[in-house]
C-alpha cells in the first residue's frame, strides 16, 4: 500500500469548497471521497480546518537576472507554486548569445535537472527570429511549446515587433493551435517620451510612470486584439496595469471576441506610483504601477472574472545593479522580484480583504493558466487522475514576507 490520504480538508475549486478526503497514489490523485468514508492508507495527513488547493501555477516570470530556475523554483515551492512557466528566448538583453532553438534546448536540459517544480515555456520571438519563423514554429511545437511571446515595445533593445511582423507570426501560431502573449505597450510613444524627458534632464524615478502613460498600454491592447481577431490567433495579454486597459478588454468582450485572455500581477493590485520615489530604480518595472483608482478597478476586474490570470512577472535584479542609476532611470535595469510572495500577497490583499474569494483565486492562479497553456487536467485542479500537486493552507497561521527571501539571490522584496 503506497497511498497517502489528506483527511477532512476543505477542497477548493473554482466551483466552491467541499469537505472531502483525498487519496494519492504514486504521485497522482487516486480518489476523492466523502469525509466519512474510511479507507486504509500508508500515510494520513489531517487537514481539518484547513484549505486544500491545487498547486499554484506562476504563468509569468523571467529567470534571467539575479535568479535562475534553480533558486526561483525553491522560492516557488516554499510558496505553494508547483508549476512555473517562464519566458525564454534568444534575447541579448537577457544574457543570451545563442540562436533561438539552441537557447530553448539548453534551457530545457538545464532546468530538467535543476528545478524543484514542474515547468513549461513561453517562447519569446524577436526580429532576428522572424526570417525563419515558418520553419521555427513547427520545430518549437514539436518540443511541446504552444505559447509564444512578442514585444510591442523595447525597440532600443531589439525586441519590438512591428504590426506586419506580428501578423505574420499570428498567422502561424493560429495555424498550429498555439497562443501569442504580447507585451502590450506602444513602443513609439514610450521611446518619444523617454527621449523628451532625457532632453529636459528629467531622468529621475518619478519619470518611470510618466514615460509609460496608461493610454500607451490601452492602445497597444486594442491593436493587439484587433490583429488577433483578424488572424484568428488566440491572444494572451500579460501584466495589465490600468483602468483604461480594462475598458478596452471589456469592450472586446462585449463585441464577442472569443479567443483572448488577460493577466495582471500583484504589484498592480497593491502598489501606487509613489513607490518610485520611495524605493528608486529597484522598483522599476514595465508597465509601471499606477494610481489608486487603477488598483480599485483592477481588483473589481479580478472579482468579476474580467482578469483570467494573476501571475508574478518576477524579474528581480540585485540592488547593486540599480545603484548607479538613481538619477539615470531610463538606463536602469527593468524588473522586480515576485514569485516568492505571489500567493501570500493575493491571499492577504484579495481573499482576506474580501476583494476576491478563494475559489476565484484558485480559478485565476491554478485552473485558468492550466487550461490556457495546455496543462489541464494534469495541472491546476483537484481531480482523479491529475498530478497530486497540492497546497494546504491554514487560515489561522500568521506569516510575514521577509525583506529578503532566503531561497533567492535577489536581495530585496
Amino acid at each position: 500500500m503506497n497511498t497517502t490520504v489528506i483527511k477532512g480538508g476543505n477542497l477548493v475549486s473554482s466551483r466552491g469548497m467541499d469537505r472531502m478526503n483525498l487519496y494519492i497514489k504514486d504521485g497522482i490523485i487516486d480518489t476523492i471521497e466523502p469525509e466519512g468514508a474510511v479507507r486504509p492508507a500508508r500515510q494520513e495527513i489531517d487537514a481539518t480546518g484547513n484549505y486544500v488547493l491545487p498547486g499554484f501555477i506562476d504563468a509569468h516570470l523571467h529567470p534571467v537576472y539575479a535568479d535562475t530556475m534553480d533558486t526561483l523554483s525553491r522560492a516557488a515551492a516554499s510558496e505553494g507554486i508547483t508549476t512555473l512557466i517562464p519566458y525564454i528566448g534568444a534575447v541579448k538583453a537577457w544574457g543570451q548569445s545563442k540562436g533561438l532553438l539552441d537557447t530553448i534546448d539548453e534551457f530545457i536540459e538545464t532546468t530538467e535537472s535543476s528545478s524543484l517544480v514542474d515547468f513549461s515555456i513561453h517562447c519569446t520571438l524577436l526580429q532576428d527570429d522572424i526570417k525563419d519563423i515558418s520553419q521555427t514554429i513547427p520545430l518549437l511545437i514539436e518540443r511541446g511549446i504552444v505559447s509564444f511571446k512578442a514585444f510591442m515595445a523595447y525597440s532600443k533593445r531589439g525586441m519590438m515587433l512591428e504590426d506586419p511582423e506580428l501578423i505574420r507570426i499570428m498567422e502561424l501560431i493560429g495555424q498550429y493551435k498555439g497562443i501569442l502573449a504580447a507585451h502590450a505597450e506602444n513602443g513609439v510613444i514610450i521611446d518619444y517620451l523617454e527621449a523628451y524627458y532625457q532632453s529636459q534632464g528629467l531622468d529621475t524615478p518619478e519619470y518611470i510612470a510618466k514615460s509609460h502613460p496608461n493610454l500607451s498600454e490601452a492602445e497597444a491592447i486594442f491593436r493587439l486584439l484587433t490583429l488577433g481577431a483578424t488572424t484568428s490567433c488566440p491572444i494572451y495579454i500579460p501584466h495589465i496595469s490600468c483602468a483604461e486597459s480594462i475598458e478596452v478588454v471589456k469592450m472586446f468582450k462585449r463585441w464577442g471576441q472569443p479567443s483572448f485572455y488577460t493577466e495582471t500581477c500583484p504589484h498592480y493590485l497593491t502598489l501606487t506610483d509613489d513607490i518610485f520615489n520611495k524605493m528608486g530604480t529597484i522598483a522599476k518595472m514595465s508597465p509601471p504601477v499606477r494610481k489608486q483608482k487603477d488598483i480599485d478597478i483592477l481588483w473589481k476586474a479580478v472579482g468579476d472574472g474580467v482578469i483570467d490570470v494573476i501571475a508574478s512577472d518576477a524579474a528581480g535584479h540585485m540592488q547593486a545593479s540599480n545603484a548607479p542609476f538613481r538619477e539615470k532611470v531610463f538606463s536602469a535595469p527593468n524588473g522586480i522580484p515576485g514569485t516568492e510572495s505571489l500567493i501570500k500577497v493575493i491571499y492577504e490583499e484579495g481573499v482576506n480583504q474580501q476583494k476576491t474569494s478563494l475559489p476565484v483565486m484558485v480559478q485565476q492562479m491554478c485552473e485558468n493558466p492550466s487550461r490556457i497553456f495546455g496543462l489541464y487536467p494534469q495541472k491546476g485542479v483537484l481531480k482523479v487522475g491529475s498530478d497530486a500537486d497540492l497546497v494546504i493552507i491554514n487560515p489561522e497561521t500568521p506569516y510575514t514576507i521577509p525583506p529578503k527571501n532566503p531561497h533567492l539571490n535577489v536581495d530585496y522584496s
